[in-house]
Parts: structure tokens; sequence; C-alpha cells
């Protein structure tokens, strides 16, 4: 019988210790001992994280923000993703957006800036723009989005040597346009590239960040410009497509920029 007893006494703690643990975890989960999180200190922490990267133009996966930035948000998790969003927009001109998923990860974001681009009327006009990429990147967006958004990568070839730039050469104002857009597109994830494996052809079409960061509506304006004489709604398919477009990344005033013209 004491053994019985000692037994008794003994396993009592541990049964105790037990439903403690299982009691806190279940309190933890509810919302009832949850750690005390600094909301302000974890929105800088993630403010921070957006913008020191935000240049480089990377896809911020959801795992990887609560695994580096917030490993203690717990359910506080979007609560603070919505006001960094807020700070980001209001104090940087930053847009978060939401993008599909990125390979295995259920949701990712992108930051890109919102602020209009303003011309210093003192400024000297240059022959070049600064960011010449951007123009080249528009024309290749423009001719992918206006043959419905598939192209063949000689299609996409044979178009930039229309105007001269042929992606086997360097360019003596673009550089390597191949690796540009095999490399710098696909990795900022403008372009989304795929081989087919038996005829080992590359297919080209707009990325996620393309898709939430760049409006179709102003790339079709774009193209009317180039035509002269043409309206939006005459390309039916693509206008259709510019209004279903789900484009987050509204700015005010933003110009696209006057097509090359021809000498």
């Amino acid at each position: 019988m004491p053994r019985k007893s000692q037994r008794t006494q003994r396993s009592q703690p541990n049964q105790s210790g037990s439903l403690l643990t299982q009691q806190t975890l279940e309190e933890t989960f509810a919302g009832g001992g949850e750690v005390n999180i600094n909301f302000d200190e974890q929105t800088s922490d993630l403010v921070r994280y957006f913008v020191n990267r935000a240049g480089d133009h990377m896809i911020f996966k959801r795992a990887d923000i609560k695994k580096h930035v917030l490993p203690k948000a717990g359910p506080h998790f979007q609560k603070i993703i919505d006001d960094s969003t807020k700070i980001l927009r209001k104090v940087y001109g930053y847009n978060v957006i939401v993008i599909d998923a990125v390979q295995n990860s259920s949701k990712a974001y992108i930051v890109s800036n919102a602020l209009p681009y303003l011309k210093d009327p003192t400024e000297q006009v240059q022959e070049c723009p600064e960011d010449v990429h951007k123009i080249l990147m528009l024309l290749i967006l423009a001719h992918v989005f206006m043959a419905n958004n598939c192209v063949s990568e000689l299609s996409l070839y044979t178009f930039l040597k229309s105007f001269q730039i042929d992606p086997d050469r360097r360019h003596e104002l673009f550089g390597n346009v191949k690796d540009y857009i095999h490399i710098t597109l696909k990795n900022k994830k403008y372009l989304t590239l795929e081989m087919d494996q038996l005829s080992k052809k590359i297919s080209i079409s707009w990325g996620p960040r393309a898709e939430k960061e760049i409006s179709k509506h102003e790339i079709l304006k774009f193209v009317c410009k180039m035509y002269k004489d043409r309206a939006p709604n005459s390309w039916v398919n693509q206008h259709k497509v510019a209004n279903e477009q789900h484009f987050e990344n509204h700015r005010v005033n933003v110009d696209i920029p006057t097509p090359m013209e021809e000498e």
C-alpha cells in the first residue's frame, strides 16, 4: 500500500505539470497568456526591412518575414503588416502589394514606388533618360501584352530588332539586352519565362510584379501614341484585358514616355 501511495504521490506532480503546460498552451493560443507585443517596435522593424530592400525589387515572402522579422507576431502578423503598409505609403511613398503565390509560398509582397514622377523645370533636357532600362522594359511589356500576353523568344527578339536593338549584341544604350530579359526582368518577376521540355523553345509572358505594378491601360495608351490614330478600345481584346486587370500601384499624373521617333 505505501508503494501504491508513493506511486500516486509521485505521479501527481507530473500530472499537474502536464495539465498546467497544456492549459498554458491553450491560453496562449486563445490569447489569454500571449506574449506581450510591442506593436510600434515590430512595425518599425518591418518598415526598415521593406525600405532597405525595396530598391532591389525583391519578392518578400510571408514565410521569410515571419521567420526573420516578426517571429513573435503570431496572430498579430496582419495588423503589423497593415500598420507598416500605411507608414510606407504615407512617409516613404511606397505601395505594398500582395502578389500571387511564388513557388511554394502561399503569399508574397512587392514594394513599389507610388510617387509620381515630377519634372524639374530647371533641369536641363537630356538626350537619354537617367533610367534607360525603363524604356526597354516598356517596349518588351507592350509587345507581350499586344500579343495576348504570350510570345516566343524569337518573336520578342524580332520586335526589338525593328528598333535596332539586337539582344544577341551589346547595345550602346541598353547594354546586354539578353541578360536583361533572361536574368534581370525574370528575377524581378516582371517577366515569366517558360521552356517547353520537348521543343526547348522559350515563351515569355508578364510576370506577377508587372501584373500588379504596371497598368495595362497605360501600356495601351503608349501603343496608341505609336500608332497615332488608334483609340485604346479599337484593340478589343487588349482593352477588355486591361479593364479586368487587378492593378494596385495607383499613382497620380504619371506620364508614359513618348515613343522614340524614327530618324
